[in-house]
């Protein structure tokens, strides 16, 4: 249990202070050192995970017209921040011996805008001890559009930190802190002025997900 305090005092240094990738190592880094340090056979694992995030970010880009189609220029606007909440599944296998390359998929919903997508794209993991410690993780994915607000676009990244909250014979529980990056073409106007036509919604989000390791 003292792991688990110790982990979750470091992730909350991490958010107060810091954002970035070389700061997410070096945390991963120190958790690390006081998980087990047994080495695993490579195999195939899956990872299943409930998320929540908070918008940090939302940025809307639009142009406006003359009343006869003639470009005045492009203007942007800043949303309310609001939430945003999904389910994620992965499988890997380790490419290298610290590092294992994965497949995703999942759903996710930001509550403004109510914009609703499929996810499909790539996990790649460095782990810090073994294939179930603790890991640093980038994702990519592509958004498949559910609302007919937007299009579907290869626009999702996110930077994450991985680590075992509880384990069983059969599973792990971990626990993933993430920075998310959302970009989608948008279709529709929101601010309603003479003559707006949207371009895009950019999302910027902090995040939480809980889930299985198996």
């Amino acid at each position: 249990m003292k792991n688990y305090f110790f982990a979750l005092l470091l992730f909350t240094s991490f958010y107060s202070y810091s954002q970035s990738p070389s700061d997410l190592f070096n945390i991963g880094k120190g958790i690390s050192q006081s998980s087990s340090q047994d080495r695993l056979e490579k195999r195939w694992f899956s990872n299943i995970e409930v998320e929540f995030g908070v918008n940090n970010e939302v940025r809307y880009d639009y142009s406006l017209y003359d009343n006869n189609g003639k470009p005045l220029g492009g203007s942007s606007a800043e949303l309310e921040n609001k939430v945003s909440y999904g389910i994620l599944y992965n499988i890997n296998y380790p490419i290298l011996n610290k590092l294992s390359i994965g497949a995703v998929g999942g759903f996710q919903h930001q509550v403004q805008q109510n914009i609703s997508a499929l996810k499909i794209g790539g996990i790649l993991r460095y782990h810090f001890v073994n294939y179930e410690s603790v890991n640093i993780n980038l994702m990519t994915a592509y958004n498949i559009a559910l609302s007919d607000n937007i299009e579907s676009e290869m626009a999702n990244v996110r930077l994450g930190l991985q680590f075992p909250i509880a384990r069983t014979d059969t599973f792990n529980w971990n626990l993933n802190v993430f920075g998310d990056y959302n970009y989608y073409i948008y279709n529709e106007p929101i601010l309603n002025e003479n003559n707006e036509r949207s371009d895009n919604i950019l999302f910027r989000s902090y995040g939480v997900s809980l889930g299985i390791q198996f």
